[in-house]
C-alpha cells in the first residue's frame, strides 16, 4: 500500500513539474486599460504596450519587465538595461533625441549610484546620485579632459538597433503622436498658437508629407513597412529648419523622410502673446510596402 502511495506522489510531481515546465513557455496576451502585455507567460520574453510607460520589449516575469529589457518612453527617451520587478534597476543607459546619453546605475526607475551623463558636444558629467537625486558630481570641460578623475568615464555609449515589428512601430508613432498633443496642450494653455500648413494642422501636413515621398522600387521590393518619425522647427518666417529623423532604424528611409519635410512649403508661423515665435513639432512619415 505504502508502495503505491508512494508511486502515486512521485507520479504526481512529476505531472505538476511538466505543467510548470509547460508553462512556463506558455504565450499568452494580457490586456486592461491602457495596458497590454503580449509574451511567454510566467516567465520569458514578452512586449509591454502601456500608454504610461511606453513600449518595453524583452526579459519579463507575471506581465512586468523583470531581466535586460528596451523602454521606448512616450516621452521620446530610450532605456536599454536592467530591469526588477517592473522598474529600471542595475545597469542601464537613457538615449535622448538631442543627442544626450545617460549611462550607469538605476534603482527604482531612478539614478541611484554613479551615473555619466554624455553631452552632444563631447563635454560629460559624472554624479553620483541617491534616489534620483545627485548628492556629488564633477564636470568634465573641456571634452576629454578627464584624467584628474579617479573615475574614468567608458566612451559614449551607442544607440543600440533593434528589429521593431509594425505593431511595434505603430505604437510608438501613435504614443509620440499622443505626446506632441501634450505638449500642444500645454503650450496652449500657455498663449501659444500653433503653426499651420495651408491653413490645417500636423495631419494635413503628414498627409502631404507622405505624398511627397519617392520610394525606390527596388528598395520597396527589398524593405518591410516602416515608420519613420522625423522633428523640424517652424520658423518665425514660416520656414522649416533643424530637421533631423529621432525614430526610425533604416538610414534609407530616415534619409528620404527628412528630405520630403525639407520640400514643405512656408507655414502660417505659431504665435504667442501677439509676437510670431518657432515652434519644434514632429510628423510620422509612412513607408508601406505594398
Amino acid at each position: 500500500m505504502k508502495t503505491i502511495r508512494t508511486l502515486l506522489i512521485l507520479a504526481l510531481a512529476v505531472l505538476a513539474s511538466n505543467s510548470l515546465s509547460a508553462q512556463d513557455y506558455t504565450y499568452r496576451v494580457v490586456s486592461k486599460d491602457g495596458y497590454r502585455y503580449e509574451g511567454e507567460w510566467p516567465s520569458g520574453y514578452g512586449a509591454l504596450y502601456s500608454y504610461e510607460d511606453g513600449l518595453i520589449i524583452g526579459d519579463f516575469r507575471k506581465g512586468k519587465p523583470h531581466g535586460v529589457c528596451v523602454c521606448y518612453k512616450p516621452n521620446g527617451e530610450v532605456y536599454w538595461g536592467d530591469f526588477k520587478n517592473g522598474k529600471a534597476t542595475g545597469k542601464g543607459k537613457i538615449f535622448r533625441d538631442n543627442g544626450i546619453v545617460v549611462a550607469g546605475d538605476y534603482k527604482n526607475g531612478k539614478y541611484h549610484g554613479t551615473d555619466t551623463l554624455y553631452r552632444s558636444d563631447g563635454r560629460l558629467l559624472i554624479g553620483k546620485f541617491r534616489n534620483g537625486k545627485m548628492v556629488a558630481s564633477g564636470k568634465i570641460a573641456p571634452a576629454g579632459m578627464d584624467s584628474y578623475l579617479t573615475y574614468k568615464p567608458e566612451e559614449k555609449p551607442r544607440y543600440p538597433k533593434v528589429d521593431l515589428r509594425m505593431r511595434h512601430e505603430e505604437f510608438l508613432k501613435e504614443l509620440e503622436l499622443m505626446w506632441e498633443e501634450r505638449n500642444m496642450a500645454i503650450a496652449k494653455r500657455a498663449g501659444l498658437i500653433a503653426p499651420k500648413f495651408k491653413g490645417g494642422g500636423i495631419e494635413d501636413f503628414r498627409l502631404w508629407v507622405n505624398s511627397q515621398i519617392v520610394y525606390p522600387i527596388a528598395d520597396r521590393a527589398s524593405r518591410n513597412s516602416r515608420v519613420v518619425i522625423v522633428e523640424f522647427v517652424v520658423l518665425r518666417d514660416g520656414s522649416v529648419a533643424d530637421i533631423h529623423a529621432i525614430f526610425g532604424s533604416d538610414p534609407v528611409l530616415n534619409d528620404l523622410a527628412e528630405k520630403a519635410v525639407a520640400k514643405s512649403p512656408k507655414w502660417t508661423p505659431g504665435e504667442q502673446n501677439g509676437e510670431k515665435r518657432s515652434v519644434r513639432m514632429t510628423v510620422a512619415v509612412d513607408f508601406v510596402n505594398e
